[in-house]
């Protein structure tokens, strides 16, 4: 085994291009309650990119690894040997490089018969949508759902798991070509923006917010009066006006943050949400996209302008590997033997 393995790490904020750096470091040394878990495979998501141009300066400490999701499998700290055990690289270290440490009593194992495709990424986007629909929103069967951004890859997700649950999604969209996707994902109608202007009293039961702004409180305004309005991104750069959501149209408004869920969920609730999501991708009640392509480590600036073209149907996954660029990448994908 090499004595220094590829890590990607920043020391000062910015544009992610410009300020990752490629660093060949020693494996981490292990502490006690800690495992040692060897990287295959992580995405590259919005949320990743946020805090390295410094949106949560006050609480990262530099140097920083990034990366909040992916998975690999569990090695010997001694010999550096496979267990042949994979786990989530969830609540432990960024994820954007060769070895993570994780605490032992958080570990998520993966099962035999998910594959690292979908155990790499179901932790961000799946396991919000899943705590917001089961523990967030108080949502019965036959309630309508109100989102917008419905190009993300959000509500491709909420599209499948409100359809599960019987709960009626009508999704906002910008763009009309996403129209048959979210459709035949199950979502109950699709709206375009302009025609939600128009529509006051639609009356729905709750809204999801992903864009804040005018489009977050246009968004507000077709929920009936003492609903829920919970609002989950910001992609259009600006809070919804708050006070009127809460004191004008009488909303019950939360910010929704999965690092905070995180904090305050206890093992059980952690560990049965992500047994929960496993058991749907095992019955084909889930379906997430395989990765766009996957890049080694030191590729990093081709991934990143890879991920930010518009249109890219699935994540840009990250591997430690120096193989070679791969589209496509269920060909790559390969599931340890326990």
């Amino acid at each position: 085994m090499p004595s220094s393995f590829p890590r990607l790490s920043f020391n000062r904020f910015g544009d992610p291009a410009q300020v990752l750096t490629l660093q060949q470091v020693n494996r981490p040394p292990l502490r006690p309650g800690r495992l040692l878990l060897q990287m295959r495979y992580a995405p590259i998501n919005p949320s990743d990119l946020i805090p390295i141009h410094g949106q949560y300066a006050h609480r990262i400490a530099l140097p920083q690894v990034p990366g909040y999701e992916g998975a690999g499998v569990i090695v010997d700290p001694q010999s550096g040997r496979s267990t042949g055990r994979r786990a989530l690289a969830v609540a432990g270290d960024g994820s954007w490089q060769t070895f993570v440490t994780l605490p032992e009593d958080r570990v998520v194992w993966v099962p035999d018969d998910i594959d690292d495709n979908d155990a790499a990424q179901i932790y961000i986007n799946p396991l919000t949508c899943w705590v917001l629909l089961t523990q967030w929103l108080p949502l019965n069967a036959g309630d309508v759902l109100l989102l917008n951004g419905g190009g993300s890859a959000v509500s491709l997700l909420l599209a499948q798991l409100t359809a599960l649950r019987g709960i009626r999604l009508a999704v906002v969209v910008r763009n009309a070509a996403h129209r048959q996707a979210l459709l035949a994902a199950g979502a109950w109608r699709v709206i375009e923006a302009p025609q939600l202007a128009q529509m006051p009293h639609f009356g729905a039961r709750a809204a999801i917010d992903c864009i804040g702004g005018e489009d977050g409180l246009q968004l507000a305004r077709a929920v009936r009066s003492g609903g829920d309005f919970v609002a989950l991104g910001l992609l259009g750069g600006h809070q919804v006006d708050w006070r009127r959501v809460v004191d004008e149209l009488k909303l019950h408004a939360s910010l929704f943050h999965l690092r905070k869920w995180n904090a305050q969920a206890a093992p059980a609730q952690w560990q049965t949400a992500f047994y929960q999501l496993f058991q749907l991708l095992r019955r084909g009640q889930l379906a997430l996209r395989p990765p766009a392509a996957i890049y080694p480590l030191h590729q990093y600036a081709a991934a990143l302008q890879h991920a930010a073209q518009p249109g890219v149907n699935g994540k840009i996954f990250l591997t430690p590997t120096t193989s070679k660029t791969v589209g496509g990448g269920r060909a790559l994908i390969q599931r340890s033997s326990q």
